[in-house]
């Protein structure tokens, strides 16, 4: 915009130039002697508002090639950026395996951290389960337990039925399968854990022993390998 009307000045001062040489013409048949130096002197203050005006539509073509220029860079810099955005997007997925694999049963995956060892150490049981995607996997009584809080997604054992199936994977990436051979309610007695009539689950046949809060005791499912 403003080029265009340095432009626009430019040739309204050549149309007020043409206009005064017209009239100087038609003084200098009057007076011969003075039509030469108003004659030159038009004419030089004319060239000097030309080059002015040349200059000044010089200077703005510059100043906005400068600014175009600019532009050019910022969005270089900003694809640039986008660029890089979209590269880390290729990093992979962090699988938590815990300290002894990962347990993915239907509708639910956690770590699991071998509790067995711990066993010298303050860290307690408790603790384990406490922790978010974390469950506690333990040998008692010659039996493997795993065991987690209904509220951390637990809550699926009681939505399984017989004959679901369930496998460990482990961070090298192989995997070891159960199936579900028995479902039941029952409780945790501290030092047992026992059906609704008193029945120990550590003397039923099974592989793994996964269980959870379930109302007023647990709920208790049996795994044989698959």
């Amino acid at each position: 915009m403003k080029k265009f009307l340095v432009v626009f000045l430019y040739s309204f001062i050549l149309l007020l130039s043409n206009f005064t040489i017209v009239k100087t013409d038609t003084y200098m048949k009057t007076e011969s002697t003075n039509e030469k130096v108003l004659s030159s002197a038009g004419t030089i203050e004319n060239d000097n508002l030309e080059k002015e005006i040349k200059e000044e539509i010089l200077e703005n073509e510059q100043e906005e090639n400068e600014m175009e220029s600019s532009d050019i860079i910022e969005t270089s810099t900003i694809d640039d950026y986008y660029i890089e955005e979209d590269s880390s997007s290729d990093e992979s997925y962090y699988v938590n395996y815990g300290t002894y694999g990962r347990l993915y049963i239907p509708g639910h995956s956690v770590a699991l951290y071998d509790y067995n060892v711990y066993t010298n150490s303050s860290y307690s049981l408790q603790e384990i389960v406490d922790d978010y995607d974390s469950a506690a996997y333990y040998l008692n009584r010659n039996k493997l337990v795993i065991a987690d809080h209904n509220y951390q997604g637990f809550s699926i054992l009681a939505s399984l039925y017989e004959g679901s199936t369930s496998y460990i994977e482990f961070e090298d990436g192989s995997t070891i399968q159960y199936t579900l051979i028995n479902i039941t309610k029952g409780y945790n007695t501290g030092p047992d854990l026992v059906d609704t009539e008193g029945n120990s689950f550590f003397n039923m046949e099974s592989d793994i022993i996964m269980y959870t809060c379930y109302d007023d005791g647990i709920m208790v499912t049996l795994w044989v390998l698959s």
